[in-house]
């Protein structure tokens, strides 16, 4: 396309509109973000007299680029999420033939290595203690003393603890919790509170019956009883209604430096003349951090204590690859010791002998209340395991040995026996269950679990076609849900049976 097929439109104009198209899809947080990063771009484009898109080429952007380097303060991820920015909105400006097409691609991109996008910073242990110790004598059941407490034990982002309103509490009972809810509404000029992943990341979390308690204290203090501009009463209150999380940022900041939780400066400063000192300077401190440093402490020491990423996904809202990217920093020999401590439990030869299980044990260990192979029954192996040495290591759920080896689904309650006459290569069912042949290895553990629950599966079967039928007079019709329930558990039997016959050997695969 050339410059006579495009459509004049300069730089300010074209960003409203992209703006305005972006409202449609985009939360709060991230308009600014985009409005932020494209004001920029604006800025340079008004000092460079670039009064017509039109003209934006590959030159163009590296010399935007360089400017950026050369005039602020970003460093290498943050000019990455400039240009990135950038690049969008180019995208856009293609659609509207505003520039010509392949000039987004043309956007220079930094190279970031894989280390520099994460960010490690976070408390000691001993900072984390301290800090708790302050807030029980000193501000006990605070606002602070709850947000911090908050953070340390459940790993949420700031924005969710902000979005927690008194209704989303249940601290009654044996199962305390809190939900976390997404919502969103953005009028009045305000974001509302939503969650980072929107939707995807409203869950409900248990908490400990301590934080429980602090909260319930908290709740009993003074504090403002208020209702924000969207009618809904938030637990975090101030003067103004629910706090942003600037102020819930603030909050940590004040708290965290050492002169505030410990009466000391590790920097050699003179506390009473240090900047610092004042709280509207609190984030000066070099020891001073925001809310993410004490996510990051808590996911971590969730992870180190044996805490599944999977479970731990759900609970602090991230994917696994990001827990493997951004918060897994436990050594390789780390990850092969809690490994062996899965491994001793499913397979002889692991480890210690003691710590493994026989066909016996395995539905006692592995079977959920509906006499199921419970999919979750390694992960608690990956627990017990992280948490039964001295050195508690936690479970890498990443590796497909871990997971894969334990079993599947029911197997029937009477397996054919093996041809008398047969491979060197086949095993009888007693030969495959014990003895000193006895095969167990990462791809027949699913056949040891599923052998020794073929009775309950059997039993199981008989009393479901048992209930649906009305005695000697005939069979009834099953309801939908029992007679669905029926198929897919018979259609599921045949198929383990028929795969498990297959590991075995007795049958082809």
């Amino acid at each position: 396309m050339t410059d006579e097929k495009l459509d004049p439109i300069d730089p300010r104009t074209a960003r409203d509109d992209y703006l305005k198209e972006r409202r449609e899809d985009s939360s709060f947080d991230t308009l600014k973000t985009i409005r932020k990063g494209i004001n920029l771009f604006v800025e340079w484009s008004e000092h460079q007299a670039i009064r017509n898109m039109n003209v934006v080429r590959g030159r163009q952007l590296s010399r935007y680029k360089q400017w950026c380097k050369e005039t602020t303060d970003n460093n290498t991820v943050s000019l990455n999420g400039i240009l990135g920015v950038l690049r969008r909105f180019l995208v856009y400006c293609v659609r509207i033939e505003a520039v010509a097409p392949g000039t987004p691609d043309k956007t220079p991109m930094p190279n970031v290595p894989d280390d520099e996008d994460v960010n490690y910073e976070k408390p000691t242990e001993e900072e984390v203690k301290a800090a708790q110790e302050y807030l029980e004598n000193y501000e006990y059941a605070s606002r602070r003393h709850v947000e911090y407490k908050i953070i340390e034990e459940l790993g949420c982002r700031v924005g969710a603890v902000r979005a927690i309103d008194i209704g989303d509490l249940e601290l009654d009972g044996e199962e305390p919790l809190i939900r976390f809810r997404h919502r969103p509404a953005e009028e009045l000029g305000e974001k509302g509170t939503p969650l980072k992943n929107k939707s995807d990341g409203e869950r409900d979390i248990n908490i400990s019956n301590s934080l429980a308690d602090l909260i319930r204290d908290y709740m009993k203090n003074p504090r403002k009883d208020v209702t924000d501009r969207f009618g809904r009463k938030p637990l975090f209150t101030t003067e103004n209604g629910r706090p942003s999380t600037d102020t819930i940022r603030r909050d940590l900041y004040k708290l965290t430096r050492p002169c505030t939780y410990a009466d000391h400066c590790p920097h050699d400063r003179e506390i009473d003349t240090c900047s610092a000192y004042l709280n509207e300077n609190a984030s000066e401190c070099p020891s001073s951090h925001s809310p993410h440093p004490l996510r990051r402490y808590s996911i971590e020491s969730q992870i180190d204590r044996g805490v599944s990423k999977e479970l731990l996904a759900d609970r602090v809202d991230v994917s696994v690859p990001v827990l493997n990217k951004h918060y897994d920093t436990r050594s390789k020999e780390r990850k092969r010791k809690h490994r062996l401590k899965v491994f001793e439990k499913l397979f002889p030869g692991y480890g210690d002998q003691e710590e493994t299980l026989n066909v016996d044990q395995m539905p006692d260990v592995l079977i959920d209340e509906d006499g199921m192979i419970d999919p979750q029954a390694l992960l608690r192996l990956q627990s017990d395991g992280a948490t039964s040495g001295t050195d508690p290591i936690s479970g890498d759920a990443t590796d497909n040995e871990d997971v894969g080896a334990a079993g599947t689904e029911d197997e029937p309650d009477e397996t054919p026996e093996a041809p008398e006459e047969k491979d060197s290569d086949q095993q009888s069912l007693d030969d495959f269950g014990g003895g000193p042949t006895a095969v167990f290895g990462p791809g027949t553990a699913a056949v040891a679990g599923t052998t020794a629950l073929g009775s309950q599966t059997a039993g199981r079967l008989h009393k479901e076609l048992e209930a649906m039928s009305s005695g000697e007079s005939g069979v009834t019709t099953p309801s939908p849900g029992r007679a669905a329930k029926g198929v897919a558990g018979y259609a599921l039997f045949v198929t383990m049976l028929a795969v498990n016959f297959g590991l075995l050997g007795i049958v082809p695969a």
